[in-house]
């Protein structure tokens, strides 16, 4: 199996397919906790909150795409200051830590601005790149960190992926390869019940991971400070649609109907783990998966919402 060369320590050229560790700072190199969360949506907010709240004298600032949702996240209360993208440009401020969790659905140019994050990066603490496990080149069997990765040339959405993963590690920044996230009103799920006759397979495997769990995880790799390293955010607990639905269901905190009419498949998936990121961060999921979040009663804190946020 071939490794990604990304994974790790990012080498000067030359040093291309060898595997390094990547760097951790023992004593922090930033000289406040300021912050800069650009593309604040539901993990960028709970990263966010907890960022404040273990750093309340902290200057945090929220920068979206639009001002439509400014009023929203005035009520979130952990934002000093909240700007639109166009705002920024005008701002020549740099920041010890940047947090970049905006989809690429919400630019024109996903690469352009990922590297107008990393010049809003003074360097020191961590610039982090939210980026997706959709990059690995597997259609079964065992995913990890180290795992092949798709060529360039494979498809639009990965290519584009792959080349902000490099602009960042090759700016010093780390990347966390998110698979797929959901909470209590959010997720597959949600979908599936809204959908009902779902074109897929039921025996297809997705891999998740909770909201409160991937925002955790880049708390981790953010107060580490680690730099020019690549982690992978899941629960190591593959989960089938049919199952997955089955326990939403059995949870008793939805109701709804779903059938799956897709045709069965040569293989059901990739089985994301994530052992590597968990030993070098000391981080393991407070839901430990899909399953066990249901069978407690689809409890987090969206419990309360009425609708999908």
């Amino acid at each position: 199996m071939s490794m990604d060369p990304r994974v790790g320590r990012v080498e000067a050229e030359g040093g291309a397919g060898m595997r390094m560790k990547g760097t951790r700072e023992d004593q922090s190199s930033a000289t406040s906790r300021d912050l800069l969360v650009i593309g604040p949506g539901v993990l960028g907010r709970l990263f966010a909150s907890k960022w404040k709240e273990e750093n309340a004298s902290a200057r945090l600032v929220g920068e979206t795409a639009t001002n439509l949702n400014h009023e929203e996240l005035k009520e979130v209360g952990c934002f000093d200051g909240i700007r639109t993208r166009e705002d920024a440009t005008t701002d020549e401020g740099k920041f010890p830590f940047v947090l970049f969790s905006a989809p690429p659905s919400g630019s024109e140019n996903y690469l352009e601005e990922v590297e107008r994050a990393a010049s809003k990066w003074d360097g020191t603490g961590c610039f982090l790149f939210t980026g997706s496990a959709a990059v690995y080149d597997l259609e079964h069997g065992e995913c990890t960190e180290v795992s092949k990765i798709k060529e360039m040339g494979s498809s639009e959405r990965t290519d584009r992926l792959l080349n902000c993963e490099n602009a960042v590690l090759g700016k010093g920044g780390s990347v966390a390869r998110l698979v797929g996230l959901y909470h209590s009103k959010r997720g597959a799920h949600m979908y599936f019940l809204k959908i009902q006759n779902v074109p897929r397979w039921g025996d297809s495997v997705i891999n998740l991971i909770h909201y409160e769990d991937a925002a955790d995880l880049c708390y981790s790799i953010m107060t580490g400070e680690r730099k020019g390293e690549v982690f992978l955010g899941c629960d190591s607990n593959p989960i089938s649609f049919q199952k997955m639905m089955d326990a939403t269901l059995m949870s008793g905190e939805y109701t709804g109907h779903f059938k799956f009419t897709g045709e069965e498949q040569e293989f059901a998936g990739k089985l994301a783990s994530n052992n590597q990121t968990r030993e070098a961060l000391g981080w393991k999921p407070k839901f430990e998966s899909f399953e066990s979040f249901m069978s407690a009663g689809a409890r987090d804190k969206f419990s309360g919402l009425s609708e999908e946020r």
